[in-house]
């Protein structure tokens, strides 16, 4: 009896599951190392506090260059080579931290990380997206999402733990483990090379694989005509980083501890909290959000955001229960927005762009991430020297307020420059 072909959409969904749950595996792997590093590299005799400072800005100005040459197309890679090239540069990152112990080589370290990092985020979303059909990519980014957070967050857990055992000299073999931990995610974008593209995307996607590589493609758009086309998505994402996510990671919990005299105690379980309404409401809010258009998604985001900060700010004024209570009512409608934000974000930048420009698109994005994480926290830092806890949420929420302006179509989706609905070339997807 002959065999029956399998069923490409069997194949993509097999793929997408293979690809979250691996990476989801390599979160955990990371969630063990990213809130130690800094002090594995200060107890290194050569390195210190010097060495941390070093590692974070190389890295981010390697991410930051290596996002921009694929975003100006001076550097095109085929996605799948793009997304394994970025985890194996993250393998030997963590290697040389593992075995290093001078600044010389945690500053290759830096370079390798933050190179990682570009490549890596500027293809994962592409690929993803190639394997999922139109009507599944809320359901499927917000999944990814989730997965995401709650394994980082275990991966921390189970390293204090760990750590609590062993001392923190056991930190080297938390880094081997991270390394070995981006591997099966290579293999899994190796496996979905050679899986068949949903039907909308099959064109666009072989067009990126067989021209991208020397130099710019035949057809592919100018930089002007990419940044007019993601110009948006790119400033959302700026934005929401600046004002947003750089604020909850690092000026939060600043805040608490030196103005609101909450202790760390209470820092961690804001961050835990933040994380359970993630997991546990994620897939309610896609739910809620799937059927209407992306930009409302996002607006949405940062309604909750500025919500969460206003709330902080004007129970700043009070007591001590009610300041606290202020701060966790914070990180659990940050939390909310985050789940809107992972549903939204990236549908929104997919149909913006023709498909065989996404990778350049998204590194254009992720540069503006970078840009932001880097100059959020001093925006921070300069709010917490007026001494006043409200009058660092407050001014946040007003600044954190103006995102939402990115969403604002300028033009109809109809009146898009000629140049990306070339007859010949992939047209962007349609808003789902």
């Amino acid at each position: 009896m002959p065999r029956t072909s399998v069923d490409p959409v069997a194949l993509r969904r097999r793929s997408v599951n293979r690809i979250v749950v691996l990476h989801g595996l390599s979160s955990f792997c990371y969630g063990m190392v990213f809130p130690f590093i800094g002090i594995h590299l200060a107890s290194l005799p050569a390195v210190g506090t010097t060495g941390v400072a070093v590692y974070y800005g190389v890295s981010g100005l390697a991410n930051l260059a290596v996002s921009l040459l694929l975003a100006s197309a001076a550097l095109r890679v085929p996605r799948h080579a793009l997304g394994i090239l970025g985890l194996l540069l993250w393998v030997g990152c963590f290697l040389l931290l593992a075995g290093g112990g001078t600044l010389a080589g945690t500053a290759a370290a830096a370079v390798l990380g933050g190179a990682g990092q570009g490549c890596f985020m500027a293809a994962i979303i592409p690929i993803v997206n190639s394997l999922v059909p139109p009507e599944e990519r809320r359901r499927v980014f917000a999944r990814r999402y989730q997965v995401l957070n709650a394994t980082l967050a275990g991966g921390s857990l189970v390293a204090g733990l760990f750590l609590t055992v062993f001392s923190g000299r056991a930190i080297t073999w938390l880094l081997l483990a991270n390394a070995v931990g981006y591997l099966p995610v290579a293999l899994a974008l190796a496996l979905a090379r050679r899986v068949p593209a949903v039907p909308e995307n099959t064109e666009g996607a072989e067009n990126t694989e067989s021209t991208e590589g020397t130099g710019r493609a035949e057809g592919s758009l100018g930089v002007g005509l990419l940044v007019r086309a993601s110009l948006g998505a790119a400033l959302f994402q700026f934005g929401a980083y600046l004002f947003g996510y750089s604020q909850f990671e690092a000026t939060a919990p600043l805040v608490a501890d030196r103005l609101m005299d909450t202790g760390i105690g209470w820092v961690s379980v804001m961050l835990t909290l933040n994380v359970v309404v993630i997991v546990t409401l994620q897939r309610p809010v896609t739910k809620l959000l799937e059927k209407r258009p992306e930009e409302q998604g996002l607006r949405i985001a940062v309604a909750l955001w500025v919500a969460g900060l206003a709330a902080a700010g004007v129970t700043a004024f009070g007591p001590g229960p009610l300041r606290l209570t202020g701060l966790l009512l914070y990180a659990m409608l940050f939390a909310l927005g985050e789940c809107a934000y992972s549903c939204s974000f990236h549908p929104w930048l997919i149909s913006r762009v023709p498909e065989r420009e996404l990778t350049r698109a998204n590194a254009l994005c992720n540069s503006m991430m970078g840009i932001g994480m880097f100059f959020g926290p001093s925006i921070g830092v300069m709010l917490i020297g007026t001494g006043q806890a409200a009058w660092v949420w407050l001014p946040l929420a007003g600044l954190c307020g103006i995102v939402a302006l990115t969403t604002v179509r300028r033009r109809p989706r109809t009146a898009a420059p000629a140049a990306l609905t070339q007859p010949a070339e992939h047209d962007p997807v349609p808003v789902g």
